[in-house]
């Protein structure tokens, strides 16, 4: 992957040689940052308490061959 690191200003100043890199690398971290933040919404979205929870607060009901009633 390839990082254009140059500016289109009045106060434009040449990159340093390892902007690219940098720039490349917070990438990175911030991908990894925003896939854990997922991941940890998902696994408390997909918990035992967090459907139980929505069943009461939906007030949802059941059969006893575990289908939904009402």
């Amino acid at each position: 992957m390839s990082v254009d690191v140059t500016g289109d200003s009045s106060t434009w100043h040449q990159p340093t040689e390892d902007a690219e890199e940098i720039v490349t690398e917070a990438l990175r971290d911030l991908a990894r940052w925003l896939y854990r933040q997922l991941q940890s919404e998902y696994d408390h979205l997909t918990s035992d308490e967090a459907i139980e929870e929505g069943i009461v607060v939906n007030e949802y009901t059941f059969t006893v061959g575990e289908r939904r009633f009402g």
